[in-house]
């Protein structure tokens, strides 16, 4: 069996769209033939982690953790403080550190550290080729020049653009980093051996960004084993509908939120029926909107608990991001809703890369963002026994397992220096 050099800052047990899906690529690469062997983010003591997730990583997986150079420095320089203030000194002294190197990105402080391991494992057991997912963008930095030391050729994974859309109002970068990341950016990838995204928009934009025509899609997807065991709804009157997922500025669930109050000043009595249960968030905001009578927010779950959501509803509520993303993004929950099997309403653009993958498997029902009459009429159908879809078909291409194949094939392609046809 070959070996990976897999580099996944966003790794369990913290919880995040990307540990997914370094998780399953982590998980289902040996049965490709591929070892990973993971070099990790040390998290800081006061990150939010899910022990859960690593009962979810492959038994024997190796998982080597390097925190960043600001906060090994801090703990260096601060251990003799009394313990009772060290925590506290070497907290505020990492940030400070931490302050000072931003470039490609605030996990700047990983790349030394990281490759100094890098290059123990590869003295230890040795590597055929390297894996970096992005962000953070430092992955990359980190891959380039451990290949440089080793001679292995590397891939790089982006879920996301590296040159910031302008459009996104999560997106921060620093008048440092918009001069000098195009830079880095072009020297990675033109170094790399292979690069891959998540959707198509993500390989013409990205391509375009790193001058590169040649890059290979491989989507976000779900995993088989968590949708074998199949929940049903509660055998009641109720619709419920269920959204597992983040909100924040420009992505959420503002349009749902608006469309359930207009409704209810509308005064339709077949609101009596609407049981809307979301997981990922803070709760707060259906009290604040005076929904709360038909939305029950659960804050934060666990990814067991999120399924579970899912599977106990009839009908699955997915937004995606204002800006360039709501026509670029496919969301990783896209690919478990279609999984668990029930309807989606998805809030989206026509000609986004959601409306077209639920237009060719089906599974979904679309209106287009910010359009609450709209919404609001489609709940109505739902609620009236109205509304339907087809069920969705071909959707084992999406499955974790199919997706490594697929990610295998490139690492093989790679290891043995031939040249590699961009899958698409």
């Amino acid at each position: 069996m070959r070996r990976v050099l897999f580099i996944a800052y966003l790794f369990p047990p913290v919880p995040n769209s990307g540990t997914r899906r370094s998780l399953s690529f982590a998980n289902h690469l040996p049965d490709c033939g591929w070892e990973p062997l993971v070099l990790s983010w040390a998290p800081d003591p006061d990150t939010r982690l899910e022990p859960e997730l690593l009962a979810e990583l492959r038994p024997g997986t190796r998982v080597e953790r390097v925190p960043l150079q600001s906060r090994a420095r801090a703990q260096r320089w601060l251990g003799w403080l009394p313990r009772r203030w060290r925590k506290r000194g070497v907290d505020a002294m990492a940030w400070r550190l931490r302050e000072r190197a931003t470039v490609p990105d605030l996990a700047a402080g990983w790349l030394p550290l990281a490759v100094e391991r890098a290059m123990q494992m590869h003295r230890d057991v040795g590597f055929d080729a390297i894996y970096a997912s992005g962000w953070p963008w430092t992955a990359f930095l980190i891959a380039r020049e451990v290949s440089r030391r080793t001679g292995k050729p590397y891939l790089i994974d982006y879920r996301d653009q590296w040159t910031p859309s302008g459009d996104m109002p999560w997106e921060h970068a620093s008048p440092l980093q918009l001069r000098e990341n195009p830079r880095l950016e072009r020297l990675v990838a033109a170094d790399a051996a292979a690069v891959v995204t998540v959707t198509r928009a993500l390989v013409s934009s990205i391509g375009r960004d790193c001058g590169r025509d040649d890059l290979h899609l491989i989507t976000n997807g779900f995993e088989t084993a968590d949708f074998a065991a199949d929940v049903a709804p509660a055998d009641d009157d109720l619709l419920r509908i269920s959204y597992t997922g983040v909100w924040r500025d420009g992505y959420g669930l503002d349009d749902l939120y608006a469309a359930i109050a207009r409704l209810k000043a509308a005064g339709h009595a077949e609101l009596a029926r609407l049981q809307v249960r979301t997981a990922g968030f803070a709760p707060g905001r259906a009290a604040q909107m005076g929904i709360a009578d038909w939305v029950e927010e659960l804050g934060p779950v666990p990814h067991a608990r999120a399924v579970e959501l899912m599977k106990q509803s009839r009908l699955l509520y997915l937004p995606v991001p204002s800006g360039y993303y709501a026509t670029a993004s496919l969301p990783g929950k896209l690919f478990e809703y279609l999984a668990c099997g029930r309807p989606i309403l998805a809030v989206v653009p026509q000609h986004s890369e959601v409306a077209q993958v639920l237009g060719d498997v089906g599974g979904g029902m679309r209106v287009e963002p910010g359009d609450i009459d709209a919404l609001a009429q489609a709940l109505l159908s739902w609620l009236r026994g109205e509304a339907g879809v087809r069920s969705p078909q071909g959707i084992e291409r999406f499955s974790r397992a199919a997706t490594t194949r697929r990610l295998a094939q490139v690492l093989d392609g790679i290891a043995d220096g031939r040249p590699i046809e961009p899958l698409r």
